[in-house]
């Protein structure tokens, strides 16, 4: 990073070139690569919803830190995953992973039974560093390029969400409309992933802000190919081990 600061469309040009980077990388190529069985979806559900709350735990350190106006920006776009939307009768994203679990038979108790794998343990310990121990400039592109890298609006190929709920559909003959947790993510983190561009706009004005912006969402896309590339590894598996 240089001196210069970059315009504020150049800043986002290039978190979104990171955002779709993440998908050409090892990691993400050979999860998406791996043939869904039900036991390897029922391990993808479970660990995602470790990550689910530990995105919770980052919102809220980044927030603690954060200025007021920001602080307001995060509890709006944490509504919706903490409390649901009942206007549109959409449950609290935690609930709608259990939602989706029971279309490959995971039941509640199923949720409560898993403890994280070490490599997504570590991976979670990782994403809260960042959120409480980094100026919260760095620790709010942590969390947010996070949400960037889930939207179809900015992922050409589709974010994560998308990707996973084609592959249930197409090798398991899951629906979307089975898929709670996918499909509301589709819609959800195309509003969601606007949040750190809004904050940009005010507080990454300058050289040292963009740096900020920059190596908290570099370091963050690096903790989740760790964590998508060992989930890939568990994955891989228990696919093997279903075919055998």
């Amino acid at each position: 990073m240089t001196d210069q600061a970059l315009s504020i469309e150049g800043l986002e040009a290039k978190l979104f070139a990171m955002a779709n980077e993440q998908f050409d990388s090892r990691e993400y190529r050979h999860l998406f690569s791996i043939p869904l069985t039900l036991a390897s979806a029922r391990h993808y559900i479970q660990q995602r919803q470790h990550f689910v709350f530990n995105r919770r735990c980052c919102w809220a350190a980044v927030q603690s830190s954060a200025p007021f106006d920001v602080k307001g920006m995060i509890w709006e776009h944490e509504q919706d995953e903490l409390q649901g939307d009942a206007e549109r009768g959409v449950a609290d994203h935690y609930t709608l992973g259990i939602q989706e679990g029971a279309s490959v038979g995971l039941s509640p108790a199923d949720f409560e039974n898993s403890p994280p794998p070490g490599s997504v343990e570590i991976a979670c310990y990782a994403w809260l560093h960042l959120a409480r121990d980094k100026p919260w400039v760095e620790g709010l592109a942590s969390s947010s390029i996070l949400e960037v890298a889930n939207s179809d609006a900015v992922v050409k190929s589709g974010g994560i969400s998308r990707h996973m709920g084609n592959k249930m559909r197409d090798e398991l003959g899951i629906g979307f409309d089975k898929q709670h947790s996918n499909a509301e993510h589709v819609v959800a983190e195309l509003e969601h992933a606007t949040l750190l561009s809004v904050a940009a706009r005010k507080y990454g004005q300058t050289a040292e802000g963009q740096a900020q912006i920059l190596r908290g969402a570099r370091a963050s896309l690096t903790v989740d190919r760790i964590y998508r590339g060992a989930l890939a590894h568990e994955m891989e598996a228990l696919s093997a081990a279903t075919a055998a």
